[in-house]
C-alpha cells in the first residue's frame, strides 16, 4: 500500500507536470519503452513511471537562458535561485515567481521545462526567481519559507515589492497558500492547471501525508479536517481580492487529475463574488498536460502585460 502511495504521489505531482510534449510524451511515460546505449548495441533496463518522476525532480540548480544570467541561492537551507536579465532591466524591476520553482531551471533530465515563459520575461527585463518548498499543500510553514525568500529578493536584489506569481499543477496550493497570507505581496496569480481546493486535489489524507517533515501542517487527519477553511486556498480569497490581485488559469476542461470545475471554475467564481477579477481560459478537450500549457499568449500578456 505503501509502494503505491508513492507511486501515486510522484506521477501525480512529477509526471503531470512534465507533459511539454503533449501526449506522445505522456505515452512514453506511462508506457515506458527499452531505451538504447549510444553504441546500439546493448538495450538498457526501462525506466518505470515512478523513476522518470523521481529524476524529473532537479537535484542541483542549473540552466542557461538566452538573456538571463542564473544564480543559485540558499533560503532556510533550501535550494533557490534568481534569474537576472543580462539585457535591459524593467524599470521598475518586476518579477515572475516560479511554483513549484523547478519548472524555471533544468529538470532533472536537463530540459527547462518553462523556457518559453521565462525567456520572454527575461527579453521584457524581468527577474525570474524560486524556491524549493516541496509538495507542501499550501502549509503556514512553507508560507514562511517563501515569505522569507521574498523579503531577501525585495532586499537584496531590489525587486518589485508586489510579486507576478506562476503556479502549475500542485504548485497553485503552493502558490496561493503563500500569497493569501501575503496579499499585499502579489501583483497577479497566473494558474496552470492549478489545484486550489487541496479537497480536490491531493485530498485531505494526502495534505497530511505529502509535506516533508517540516513543511507539513503538523496535524492529524482528524484536526486538518476540522480546520479546512483555515488552510485552504479557495476558502482565503478575500484578503487577495481586497489587494487588488488579478488572476487568470488556464485549465483544460478534461482535466481529470486536478478537475477543472472544482479548482480553476470554483475559485473564480468566488473570486468575483468577492469583486476581484478573475478569468479563465479553457482549453476544450486538454487533460492534465500538453504543450499548450508551455506556448499560452493569452498568459505571456496577462504575465508581462501592464
Amino acid at each position: 500500500m505503501a509502494r503505491l502511495m508513492m507511486r501515486s504521489l510522484l506521477v501525480g505531482l512529477c509526471l503531470s507536470l512534465t507533459l511539454r510534449f503533449g501526449a506522445l510524451f505522456c505515452c512514453a511515460l506511462l508506457v515506458p519503452g527499452p531505451m538504447i546505449l549510444a553504441d546500439d548495441t546493448k538495450p538498457a533496463a526501462p525506466m518505470s513511471d515512478a523513476e522518470r518522476a523521481v529524476k524529473t525532480i532537479p537535484t542541483k540548480i542549473a540552466g542557461t537562458y538566452r538573456g538571463g544570467e542564473l544564480i543559485e541561492m540558499r533560503v532556510k537551507d533550501r535550494k533557490a535561485y534568481i534569474v537576472r536579465p543580462t539585457g535591459t532591466v524593467d524599470p521598475r524591476k518586476r518579477w515572475l515567481w516560479e511554483f513549484p520553482y523547478w519548472l524555471g531551471i533544468n529538470d532533472g533530465f536537463g530540459s527547462l521545462q518553462h523556457r518559453n515563459y521565462v525567456e520572454r520575461a527575461l527579453a521584457a527585463g524581468f527577474h525570474v526567481a524560486g524556491v524549493d518548498v516541496g509538495p507542501s499543500c499550501a502549509s503556514p510553514a512553507a508560507a514562511k519559507v517563501c515569505q522569507e525568500f521574498y523579503e531577501r529578493l525585495v532586499a537584496e536584489y531590489g525587486l518589485n515589492k508586489r510579486a507576478r506569481i506562476m503556479g502549475q499543477s500542485h504548485g497553485g496550493l503552493i502558490a496561493y497558500g503563500w500569497a493569501f497570507r501575503n496579499p499585499t505581496c502579489v501583483e497577479r496569480i497566473a494558474g496552470i492547471c492549478p489545484a486550489t481546493d487541496f479537497r480536490s486535489w491531493p485530498t485531505l489524507p494526502n495534505v497530511v501525508n505529502f509535506p516533508e517533515k517540516g513543511l507539513d501542517y503538523g496535524l492529524t487527519l482528524e484536526e486538518l479536517s476540522r480546520r479546512v477553511p483555515e488552510f485552504n486556498p479557495v476558502d482565503n480569497l478575500a484578503p487577495l481580492a481586497k489587494a487588488g490581485v488579478k488572476i487568470l488559469h488556464i485549465h483544460g476542461d478534461k482535466d481529470e487529475l486536478v478537475p477543472m470545475d472544482a479548482n480553476s471554475t470554483n475559485l473564480a467564481s468566488r473570486y468575483r463574488e468577492l469583486n476581484g477579477s478573475a478569468e479563465i481560459v479553457v482549453l476544450e478537450g486538454l487533460g492534465h498536460g500538453g504543450k499548450v500549457l508551455y506556448e499560452s499568449e493569452p498568459l505571456i500578456k496577462f504575465l508581462l502585460g501592464e
